[in-house]
């Protein structure tokens, strides 16, 4: 019964991260350029049971496996091209093959999906916190308000080429979240050969809320089977030690 306990009790464990996960991502589902995250269960190492004690003393008997309980493995990210929306807004790009834009942060560049750019008082190229979106050379900008975007990610500016979008391509497995739509990597980057860029647009967040609502339900249900069958682990629990126990 103590062993039922712990079994049931990784279970809402698994089950609150679960909700944790999806809570994010109804949370962005307005986010430009959010990727889905999707968090599955994994079940701990079995152990294998046995019984002391046959015919004869020292007789081992195995009875069989048993289940230690479950956790949550690592948040997968869903790299579906999320619904491209059009804005008519200069600043706005969006992304219509992988790859990730690279703005510059306190913390070093960053590498994001969102497009949903915008210029300061100096006419630089940066996100809406303020990091600014690099091109080859360095810094975009300044830009006047007669700037365009090829489809290439080169950016003219009064019929000249001012720079080109720095667009890379990074391993799924080697992306790590920082924030809503900001990304690090944990290999080197290379330049993306088959970039393709959308003035004009944004590329809307990937997330399928029905889909969420779905998957809460589950969640839901889960937690509340292990919540149960915790109670009644407990009252079997009660009664051997307070019922049992005085026979």
């Amino acid at each position: 019964m103590i062993r039922g306990l712990y079994t049931s009790a990784t279970g809402m464990l698994a089950a609150q991260t679960r909700s944790e996960v999806i809570g994010d991502n109804v949370a962005n589902v307005k986010t430009p350029g959010y990727k889905e995250e999707q968090a599955s269960n994994i079940s701990f190492p079995a152990q294998m049971i046995e019984r002391v004690g046959g015919n004869q003393a020292s007789e081992v008997v195995p009875i069989g496996g048993m289940g230690t309980g479950v956790g949550v493995d690592r948040a997968a990210r869903s790299n579906v091209q999320g619904s491209i929306q059009t804005t008519d807004v200069k600043t706005d790009l969006a992304l219509t093959s992988p790859g990730y834009f690279v703005v510059q942060t306190p913390g070093g560049e960053r590498y994001t999906r969102n497009g949903q750019f915008q210029t300061d008082s100096n006419g630089m190229l940066q996100t809406s916190d303020g990091n600014a979106v690099l091109g080859v050379k360095g810094p975009i900008g300044p830009l006047s308000s007669d700037f365009s975007v090829k489809a290439d990610g080169t950016v003219m500016d009064k019929g000249q080429s001012l720079d080109r979008l720095r667009v890379v391509d990074i391993p799924a497995n080697a992306l790590q979240r920082e924030g809503q739509s900001l990304y690090s990597s944990s290999q080197p980057v290379q330049a993306s050969a088959t970039a393709q860029v959308l003035q004009g647009s944004i590329e809307a967040s990937n997330v399928d809320i029905s889909g969420q609502m779905v998957q809460m339900m589950t969640v839901m249900k889960a937690y509340e089977a292990n919540q149960k069958v915790i109670q009644t682990e407990d009252s079997m629990l009660d009664k051997a030690v307070n019922e049992v126990g005085k026979i």
